[in-house]
């Protein structure tokens, strides 16, 4: 079964700021401009003509309802 995401209500498709199929991923949020640590995954999508829009922990979490978690302790580190 597909099920596709679709963003939370108010979501303004608009602010989204997509980059060219031909340039370097962003290190900004396509929606709030935030900075991407290199450390974290941010959402990213596609659209049909190969334009992108990443979105960072904030903005997957507030418009997209998804959660990330740190990684865990490595070992000796308690």
């Amino acid at each position: 079964m597909n099920n596709p995401i679709a963003p939370k209500a108010g979501f303004d498709w608009n602010r989204v700021c997509w980059s060219r199929p031909d340039s370097l991923p962003p290190r900004l949020c396509s929606y709030c401009s935030a900075g991407i640590p290199e450390t974290t995954v941010p959402l990213i999508l596609t659209s049909e003509q190969g334009f992108t829009a990443r979105f960072c922990d904030d903005c997957m979490e507030k418009w997209w309802g998804m959660s990330t978690y740190p990684d865990p302790p490595e070992f000796g580190d308690f």
